[in-house]
């Protein structure tokens, strides 16, 4: 965060300054720091082991000295002990550096709180708990009343707490837009006069979901289906994000994982929106990856023949492409994604936030339509990520989660993909480029012997792509060899593996994009040019199947 602004929460004890700090940090990927643990861990015992030992001129001194170390703007969420700003050089310090902002909460409230905490030295000798929490606020109100930012946590959860004052402060993002031809037919978006889904890219976007439903209309209840992980680490803040702009809102479970995206499936969620009262006011929000997009959003394609769908990828794969473009569906026995629907949604929120808790394996899945995406449209992102990507040595450092390149990766990709999706909504013509390494990468993660995630079988079929690009003497040999070392370093695999051909061949004969007897195969000329070769056999892409594996083997 350089040297950005810290946020500085101040306020009485009991006011949740600690658990505010932890969300807020959370949300806006912020380091957090806890002045008065900072201290503690320093003396090596508690803030009351402090006070007995030296009194509390002597635990101030120490809280000073704390304040004066950390009060310089680096970007961080500091929670402040109660009697921080009574001090006029800390307060000068922490505004110097950072914003303050104090949480409040009603005396009874804090009674109720610090009641089973009476081991704080300021309370330990009080008789009349709540006379005494009184007075000392009445004493520290000439500091407490002028800090202009302010929220009371009386009636509040520490997550809805943190969305109030994150959405106090400017957040950088990219807002684009993906048009949707014949939006007029499509009852949710005309139901709120809209002919475009917006797409809002950013750290720290989650905490705007509420408020961007509202902005677009949306005034019914809101379903936020999520699969088991993704509820677990980020349902109180979705939901915190939407009852701030005075929604209603549920959340439902979804299956994880692919072999669950099923008819039952998607049925089981509408069953459950039955259940809500969900009526076509109602807008379904799909807060997971590719499986959670796909189901809940055909699901909001059936619901009473159509209500409004937003998403909020949790994973990079959907980030930059699963969740762009208003392609639903679910698998049948015979092939993947074999049945589904177009449903644009009003909204993709995508926060790279989230990104921090994603698994390595699915990270580098995410980074194989990434590097797809460049190659496709974008060839100062393919060398972007060539030179971040394949950098010298930096220790222990993770490149690939490297803040920034996220960031950009998840607008540019959105950029390309919405141009594309804008200009060929129904995937009649030029959509089809954004299948570019899926044809034969679709095939092999088919073999479920393979144990290839969808992003490992992209990476493949790319290679696949270039190979045949290649034979045909339409794009370098340096290309191919570029590619791969670019792949390799995002963690993915780059050596076909045994397979068995005549399965890759029948997928590849049930192909969606297929022409007659012919592939709609992409083939790719250069960064940011490529093409559809209409008349790809078969064969010939068994062949560049086979020899990207001799030749990658060996």
């Amino acid at each position: 965060m350089g040297t950005s602004p810290n946020i500085v929460l101040c306020g009485f004890m009991g006011t949740g300054k600690t658990a505010v700090g932890r969300e807020l940090a959370a949300m806006l990927g912020r380091e957090f720091i806890d002045v008065d643990d900072v201290i503690a861990e320093r003396h090596g015992g508690t803030v009351a082991d402090i006070f007995a030992q030296v009194g509390e001129e002597g635990f101030r001194r120490r809280e000073r000295a704390m304040v004066e170390e950390l009060a310089p703007a680096r970007g961080a969420v500091l929670a402040t002990g109660g009697g921080v700003l009574l001090d006029a050089t800390n307060r000068d310090r922490l505004v110097a550096g950072g914003e303050l902002v104090l949480l409040t909460a009603s005396p009874r409230v804090l009674a109720r709180r610090l009641a089973h905490d009476r081991d704080r030295p300021l309370l330990a000798r009080a008789q009349d708990l709540l006379a005494h929490i009184t007075a000392l606020l009445a004493e520290r109100a000439p500091i407490y009343t002028p800090i202009e930012r302010q929220v009371d946590t009386s009636s509040l959860s520490a997550a809805e707490v943190a969305v109030r004052i994150a959405r106090m402060f400017p957040r950088e993002q990219a807002i684009g837009e993906i048009g949707v031809v014949g939006a007029a037919g499509h009852a949710p978006l005309a139901a709120r006069e809209r002919t475009s889904t917006r797409v809002v890219t950013g750290r720290g976007a989650c905490v705007d979901l509420g408020e961007e439903l509202r902005r677009l209309g949306v005034v019914g209840q809101v379903v936020i289906a999520m699969p088991p992980p993704v509820r677990e680490l980020y349902a109180d803040r979705l939901v915190a994000a939407v009852r701030a702009a005075d929604l209603p809102v549920s959340v439902i479970g979804v299956p994880d994982g692919d072999a669950q995206k099923s008819f039952a499936a998607a049925v089981s969620i509408v069953d459950e929106m039955a259940g809500l009262g969900c009526d076509r006011s109602s807008c379904v929000v799909a807060a997971g990856g590719g499986v959670c997009g796909d189901l809940a959003g055909f699901a909001a394609s059936m619901y009473m023949r159509g209500v409004a769908l937003a998403m909020v990828p949790t994973t990079l794969l959907a980030m930059v492409d699963a969740h762009l473009g208003g392609k639903t569906g679910v698998n049948t026995p015979r092939a993947k994604n074999l049945a589904g629907a177009f449903h644009p949604p009003l909204l993709v929120l995508a926060d790279p936030v989230v990104l921090d808790t994603l698994p390595d394996r699915e990270l580098a899945g995410g980074y194989a339509e990434v590097v797809k995406t460049a190659l496709i449209g974008d060839a100062a992102l393919f060398v972007e990520l060539e030179r971040t990507l394949l950098a010298g040595d930096r220790g222990d450092q993770d490149r690939r989660r490297d803040q920034r390149l996220l960031a950009r990766c998840v607008a540019a990709c959105a950029a390309v993909k919405g141009g594309v999706v804008t200009r060929d909504p129904w995937e009649l013509g030029e959509r089809r480029v954004l299948n570019l390494g899926h044809t034969v990468g679709h095939a092999l993660e088919a073999q479920r012997d393979l144990g290839l995630s969808h992003g490992e079988a992209v990476s493949l079929g790319l290679l696949v792509a270039l190979r045949l690009s290649v034979r045909r003497g339409l794009a370098p040999a340096s290309l191919l060899d570029r590619t791969r070392g670019l792949l390799a370093a995002c963690g993915l695999p780059t050596v076909i593996p045994a397979h068995d051909a005549a399965a890759v061949a029948e997928r590849l004969r049930l192909d969606k994009k297929r022409r007659g007897e012919n592939l709609a195969f992409v083939i790719c000329r250069e960064p940011g040019r490529v093409e559809i070769a209409e008349d790809t056999s078969v064969d010939e892409a068994l062949a560049a199947l086979a020899e990207e594996h001799r030749c990658a083997s060996s």
